[in-house]
């Protein structure tokens, strides 16, 4: 439990009221714009969902139909609309303009995490955010290999097959592999 409340006195002065009258004041002057969606349904619509952002490219060959005279028609799914396929044409340079949107700079990533989902430290922040928020920590138990098998399949693989009654135990392990 010190750890816990050690994590919770790094962020200096949120025990002071002044402090955090101060910055949820500043919060609260700042116009917030959001946009919120229906939650989804499913675990697979999520994944549908990501699928279309995360690890395609903008549109894909098959999807542009035609280009002619300066134009570009191509197939696109409205889903707003019952997820019907319909059919769009641009002028070539609105096309490109659209397209070029989707490439990220050099040095981006499409799938990031930041602040307290940043990997260097999403392990500490989440526990004190349970903490700031009240939540109940709960301390992952490490289980040994044979423990997780017998908690997985109900048997205890120590048991001696012939017998069931002796324990084998770990005399030594295997030596490493030797590098070819």
């Amino acid at each position: 439990m010190h750890a816990l409340q050690k994590m919770r006195h790094e962020i200096r002065g949120l025990e002071d009221d002044s402090v955090w009258c101060a910055i949820t004041n500043m919060l609260y002057a700042k116009d917030w714009y959001v946009y919120c969606k229906r939650p989804f349904k499913t675990c697979l619509s999520v994944l549908k969902y990501l699928g279309r952002y995360t690890h395609r490219i903008a549109i894909s060959n098959h999807r542009i139909l035609s280009i002619h005279d300066g134009k570009v028609s191509f197939k696109w799914r409205d889903y707003k609309g019952g997820a019907k396929e319909k059919v769009m044409t641009l002028a070539a340079d609105e096309f490109i303009r659209r397209f070029l949107l989707h490439v990220l700079p050099p040095g981006f990533t499409k799938i990031r995490h930041y602040g307290f989902l940043a990997s260097a430290v999403k392990k500490k922040m989440l526990v004190l955010c349970m903490i700031l928020t009240g939540a109940t920590v709960t301390v992952k138990v490490k289980l040994s290999a044979v423990d997780l098998i017998k908690k997985l399949t109900g048997r205890d693989i120590t048991l001696c097959p012939t017998c069931g009654v002796g324990h084998f135990t770990i005399v030594s392990g295997l030596p490493p592999p030797k590098a070819a």
